[in-house]
C-alpha cells in the first residue's frame, strides 16, 4: 500500500471515529484532536458553516500554531462568514502541542511528517464537508501545502490561497547559508544522523538532525517555483507591498505559472492592523472568483 494511502486510511479511521458523535453546530467553534500517523494527537479549531460555500483548511506558519494571530483572525472571520473552517497545529515531534515552539528548542520534526499531517487534516475536512476543501497558507505555511500537494496528485483540494509565500534556503531575509547545508550533507555521508547546530529561517540557532535540516533547506527558491509548475490546483498568491521578508520580484514571476497573484498596498508580512481587512477582502474576491468558474 502507498504511502499516500496509508495516510487517507488513517483519516478515514479518524473521520468514521468521530462520525459517531453528535454533528458540529453551524458557525460553533469546536476543538478537534486527531492521532497522526506518528502516533502524536494534533489539535484544531472547526467551525461548521453553510454546506452550500467552499471548506476551507488554513495553515499556520514555521513553528507556530492556529493560535498564531495573522492565522486566528482570518479563521473567525472566514467563520463568521459562512464558511466551514479548519485551522490546525502541527505537532512538530510534540503530543497534543499547543505552543510555538522556541528556536533553541531540540528540533526532530521534518517536511515529510509534515506533509503526513496535513494529508490527514485534509481528509478529514473531506469527509466532514463532502467537499474539495480550499487550502490556506501562511509564510512557510504555504511551503507546507506546496510540499503536501506536490506529493499528493490525487489529494481531494479543489483550489490553494498562499498568503506571504516565503521559501527556504538562501536567501534575502534568511539565516541559513550553502554552509551549513554542506555540513549536513557531510554529516550523512558520513552516516552520522545525530543532532547538530544549524540556523533555519529565522532561527539563530536551530538544533536538528542533518536530514531533518535538509528536508527543509532543500525547499529552495527554485523547488518552490517548481511546485507552483506542478501542483495542478488552481492557486492564488496574496502579498504586502511592504513585506520585507519575502522576494516581491519572484512572486511577481509566479504568474506566468498560472497563479493569481494580489499585492495590497502597504500590507506587511502578518496584514496586521488595518490591513487584516483589506487580507479578508481578497481571499472572499478569490473564493468567489473560484466558485464562478
Amino acid at each position: 500500500m502507498s504511502g499516500w494511502c496509508l495516510r487517507s486510511a488513517v483519516a478515514f479511521m479518524a473521520v468514521t471515529l468521530l462520525s459517531l458523535g453528535p454533528a458540529f453546530a453551524s458557525g460553533e467553534e469546536v476543538s478537534v484532536t486527531l492521532q497522526m500517523p506518528s502516533g502524536d494527537s494534533a489539535e484544531a479549531a472547526y467551525w461548521a458553516g453553510d454546506p452550500d460555500m467552499p471548506a476551507i483548511l488554513i495553515q499556520h506558519g514555521f513553528l507556530q500554531t492556529h493560535h498564531f494571530p495573522t492565522v486566528r483572525r482570518l479563521a473567525t472571520a472566514l467563520a463568521d462568514a459562512g464558511y466551514s473552517v479548519l485551522t490546525h497545529s502541527l505537532t512538530l515531534g510534540i503530543d497534543r502541542r499547543t505552543a510555538s515552539l522556541p528556536c533553541e528548542a531540540v528540533h526532530t520534526h521534518s517536511m515529510p511528517q509534515t506533509r503526513d499531517e496535513i494529508a490527514t487534516w485534509v481528509e478529514w475536512l473531506h469527509e466532514q464537508t463532502g467537499q474539495e476543501p480550499v487550502l490556506i497558507g501562511h509564510s512557510a505555511g504555504s511551503v507546507n501545502l506546496l510540499d503536501y500537494l506536490a506529493h499528493s496528485p490525487g489529494a481531494p483540494v479543489g483550489y490553494a490561497i498562499f498568503i506571504s509565500v516565503t521559501f527556504f534556503g538562501y536567501g534575502e531575509v534568511a539565516f541559513e547559508s550553502p554552509e551549513h547545508a554542506a555540513r549536513a550533507r557531510a554529516a550523512l555521508a558520513r552516516n552520522d544522523p545525530g543532532l547538530e547546530k544549524f540556523a533555519l529561517g529565522f532561527c539563530h540557532e536551530y538544533v536538528t538532525t542533518p536530514a531533518a535540516y535538509l528536508s527543509y533547506y532543500d525547499w529552495d527558491k527554485q523547488r518552490t517555483d517548481q511546485a507552483f509548475q506542478s501542483i495542478g490546483v488552481p492557486s492564488t498568491l496574496i502579498a504586502g507591498s511592504g513585506d520585507d521578508r519575502i522576494d516581491l520580484e519572484w512572486i511577481e514571476t509566479l504568474r506566468q505559472h498560472g497563479a493569481e497573484v494580489r499585492i495590497v498596498d502597504g500590507a506587511n508580512h502578518f496584514f496586521d492592523q488595518l490591513h487584516e481587512f483589506d487580507l479578508l477582502d481578497e481571499i472572499e474576491w478569490a473564493l468567489q472568483r473560484q466558485q464562478a468558474q
